[in-house]
């Protein structure tokens, strides 16, 4: 909880809301650790009614939610372990998951808060491809659910970008993204 807070959002996640997660057939919470921790992810597999999170993304994004989808929610690695391949290890631990539990696209949103971030190049690498970027994305949201943004804090202005990826149909992963496709 302290290095997803501390990375992505003071508040933003809680010992309640991750055992929740952890406990949830719907949900994946994912450690990476040692001792000590390395990093964390958290993914769940979407419903319908989450489309209108990301219809700001427009009709692309919406097009996903006919058929099952997962989201990589959130992925923090501790300072002295970027680099390393922990953040790679997470988000595939997540989208073998997310394959496992039958989805044929995983969605993630790359935070774009203006200092250096490991994830958009991640994302890349493993085969996302880069949609449309919204601004002040999580500005709403900050606000109404009370977390601060460890760049802008309270009130976040920070922007999203859009990433998806077919999970089925062989040639789409590709060898090198470590994901098995299901025919």
């Amino acid at each position: 909880m302290s290095l997803l807070n501390r990375e992505l959002g003071e508040g933003l996640y809680t010992v309640d809301y991750l055992l929740e997660d952890a406990a949830n057939p719907a949900a994946a919470v994912l450690l990476a650790e040692q001792p000590p921790l390395l990093g964390a992810a958290v993914s769940r597999l979407l419903a319908a009614t989450d489309a209108g999170y990301y219809d700001r993304f427009g009709p692309e994004a919406l097009r996903l939610f006919a058929h099952r989808v997962g989201s990589l929610e959130a992925l923090a690695v501790e300072p002295a372990f970027r680099g390393r391949g922990v953040g790679s290890l997470l988000a595939r631990a997540s989208l073998e998951w997310m394959v496992a539990e039958g989805c044929e696209t995983a969605v993630t949103l790359a935070w774009e808060s203006g200092r250096e971030s490991a994830s958009a190049p991640l994302f890349r690498r493993l085969g996302f491809r880069q949609g449309p970027t919204v601004e002040r994305f999580y500005l709403e949201e900050s606000l109404r659910e009370g977390w601060a943004c460890p760049v802008c804090g309270m009130g976040c202005r920070c922007s999203a970008t859009l990433y998806t990826l077919p999970l089925i149909g062989g040639d789409d992963l590709g060898a090198g993204h470590g994901i098995e496709s299901r025919a």
